[in-house]
């Protein structure tokens, strides 16, 4: 694993934590506040991680977060 792959996992890892148990208005907030800091350390996410950090975090969400998901990948080929 390269030290970006390394510093994207951490990344994703304090998401993981920071976002348990907030709801949907507070993410938002949180993710804005991770892409920032990822910015200010020289980190991108492509496609197919923003894809890979989905997959990781559907098992979490809510039936209703869950629906959610189409609509939000359809942005992300916009991108």
């Amino acid at each position: 694993m390269s030290e970006l792959d390394f510093k994207k996992q951490l990344l994703i890892n304090e998401f993981k934590t920071l976002s348990k148990g907030k709801s949907n208005d507070e993410i938002l907030p949180l993710i804005l506040a991770l892409s920032r800091k990822a910015q200010q350390s020289g980190i991108s996410f492509s496609k197919d991680d923003i894809y890979l950090i989905i997959n990781q975090v559907k098992d979490g969400l809510t039936p209703k977060e869950q629906q959610l998901l189409p609509q939000l990948l359809m942005l992300l080929e916009q991108r």
